[in-house]
């Protein structure tokens, strides 16, 4: 060993892995039941995550409102997985996040969230929209500083937090997990943490592709979202599915990658899409007609066969319009009125980067929403919330790990979780992990050569005089996912992926020069690990599945439900690679 690490050890009964929103509910959750908590994440928990700047929308079955228009939770779980899954789905992990974020909600409103408004006429005093489903379903609320919010309440509660620790390592004992390393982002020390039971919430898999711009770190995603707590359990031999599912890039706000989805979701009710001559492509939607809820009851399935089959604002596939020579494309609000833009504005200061965005548009480029258009482009590529890649759970959120649980993004099967599974999921994988944690005695032994390895490996890459900038690895492995995993695959192309991916792999020699930067190095390795699962992955799904994953195999065209109409899982044992079939439950 070439430079001294100092090694900080630290005990807790329940460790969360990742201080998103997913890991603060998991914290707020376990420290009810008498253990100790601790949560350790890579950047801050007062901004970290996927809604790190903030979240306006959050999708929900609520009673109150629902119920008076005769629409059940069974339709809000067959719309969900028909209109968003098209049946790719874990439909025990959906009924858990549709039964269950209505109480979640209100316990966001406890932690001093707010979620009614005195100007609504919806019952309960709150605002819904529609999102995804046939009938409105999301909250729309005051999130912007969620993350601060939830943070206090994890405090107020004695859960410890280490802030600036980026976990590299699962440790596993006998088939339970038993202990994992991290490392100092700003200190460059080795934190090795024993726990009785551990919650794996480290948000989704960036930057596999480049940016779009060309921009470092203008992605939708949060830059500290590398896919972290899918390596590490891959690493450890747990399986990972649906990680062939990597997107082609999304069409959204030119330059300034922001997630609005028009013509629903931040943009409503007065966003359409208009094209260079004003022309409607997607026509602006309306809010639902509260005044009479509950005087007719809703027909759920015809709902939702008229959405399927193309009908009330369908969005088309801007891509391929482009290719045929229609495009530019323009998010138009135009036509709104002053009450309506005005709320949109207040909806998108709440989205994640949004009161940025809009302060840039209105400061910077004199931007007016009542007589100007912005152009529609595409995004970055990314492993999206339709992906639902991420690790296998039961219903309980325990992986085949015992001890170890999954939350939020991190858990594989229902596209479109999004807010609601990290607030459902957090909360029950917190919930059995202190349960969990409290009926055992004793920690677990954990490998010491495991804690002597990473330090061999850090004091490597920090004393390296002649290793690789992270940033050139990082180049290298997105242009061999971007090209050979491209918008359509095939089995040479995904071969010679793989073959250059591992070349780039044995001729990565790091070097750091601070702790910063070793841990943008550690976040490559994850990356490479991720790029892998993808490339693999994409080969051996033998199927083209178009609808929602946009997943093509030009040597294997058609889809093949009766073969392949299941989870793909990966895993590697014995440093082979090991794939099964999970059975998709209709």
């Amino acid at each position: 060993m070439r430079t001294g690490i100092e090694v900080v050890q630290i005990d807790t009964d329940v460790l969360i892995i990742g201080g998103g929103l997913a890991g603060c509910m998991a914290a707020i959750k376990a420290s009810e039941y008498g253990v100790k908590v601790t949560i350790a994440e890579k950047a801050n928990t007062l901004s970290s995550g996927c809604a790190g700047t903030g979240v306006d929308h959050a999708w929900a079955y609520i009673p109150l409102i629902h119920e008076q228009m005769g629409w059940t939770i069974e339709d809000l779980i067959e719309d969900h997985t028909q209109l968003i899954a098209r049946g790719f789905i874990n439909k025990d992990l959906l009924r858990l996040v549709a039964r269950e974020n209505y109480d979640r909600m209100l316990d966001l409103e406890k932690f001093g969230v707010k979620i009614r408004y005195e100007d609504s006429q919806i019952p309960g005093k709150f605002r819904i929209v529609h999102q995804f489903h046939t009938m409105p379903s999301s909250f729309n609320f005051d999130g912007y500083d969620l993350k601060i919010k939830l943070t206090r309440e994890a405090k107020r509660r004695g859960v410890d937090i280490v802030n600036r620790v980026m976990m590299v390592a699962l440790l596993v004992t006998d088939g339970q997990a038993a202990g994992a390393l991290g490392v100092g982002t700003n200190d460059g020390r080795l934190y090795s943490f024993q726990a009785k039971t551990f919650v794996m919430s480290t948000g989704r898999a960036n930057r596999l592709t480049p940016s779009v711009t060309g921009v470092w770190g203008n992605h939708r995603i949060p830059v500290n979202e590398t896919g972290d707590g899918r390596a590490m359990a891959f690493r450890a031999g747990l399986p990972v599915i649906n990680m062939e599912f990597l997107s082609s890039g999304y069409y959204s706000i030119g330059n300034y990658e922001l997630n609005l989805g028009s013509p629903r979701n931040t943009v409503q009710p007065a966003a359409a899409v208009t094209d260079a001559d004003g022309e409607t492509i997607v026509p602006r939607t309306q809010f639902y007609d509260w005044p009479n809820l509950g005087k007719e009851k809703v027909d759920a399935t015809l709902n939702r066969q008229k959405m399927l089959s193309g009908g009330r604002n369908a969005r088309p596939s801007y891509a391929q319009l482009y290719r045929q020579g229609e495009g530019p494309f323009y998010l138009d609000l135009t036509g709104g009125t002053e009450e309506e833009i005005k709320y949109i504005e207040w909806s998108i200061r709440n989205e994640g980067k949004g009161s940025l965005f809009l302060d840039y548009l209105k400061n910077q480029e004199g931007f007016d929403f009542r007589k100007d258009r912005l152009e529609w482009l595409p995004n970055s590529r990314e492993m999206a919330g339709t992906a639902a890649s991420g690790l296998v759970v039961n219903n309980d959120l325990e992986s085949e790990v015992r001890g170890l649980f999954g939350a939020g993004d991190d858990v594989g099967g229902v596209p479109w979780a999004g807010a609601p599974g990290a607030f459902t999921m957090g909360w029950r994988a917190g919930e059995r992990a202190a349960k969990e944690a409290r009926a055992q005695q004793d920690y677990l032994p954990v490998n010491a050569d495991s804690v002597e390895s990473l330090k061999e490996s850090c004091s490597g890459m920090l004393a390296s005089k002649n290793g690789r900038h992270w940033r050139e690895v990082e180049m290298a492995v997105q242009n061999v996912v971007d090209y050979y995993a491209g918008e359509v695959r095939a089995e040479k192309t995904l071969r010679r992926g793989l073959e250059r991916l591992d070349n780039i792999k044995k001729n990565a020699s790091f070097r750091a020069e601070n702790p910063h930067e070793l841990m943008r190095c550690l976040e490559v390795q994850s990356i490479i690990d991720n790029a892998g699962m993808v490339l693999n992955a994409s080969l051996e799904r033998r199927e083209s599945r178009h609808m929602p994953f946009g997943f093509l195999r030009a040597d294997f065209p058609e889809q093949n439900d009766k073969e392949w109409l299941a989870f793909l899982a990966l895993r590697k044992k014995e440093e082979k690679l090991e794939f099964s079939r999970i059975p998709i439950k209709q």
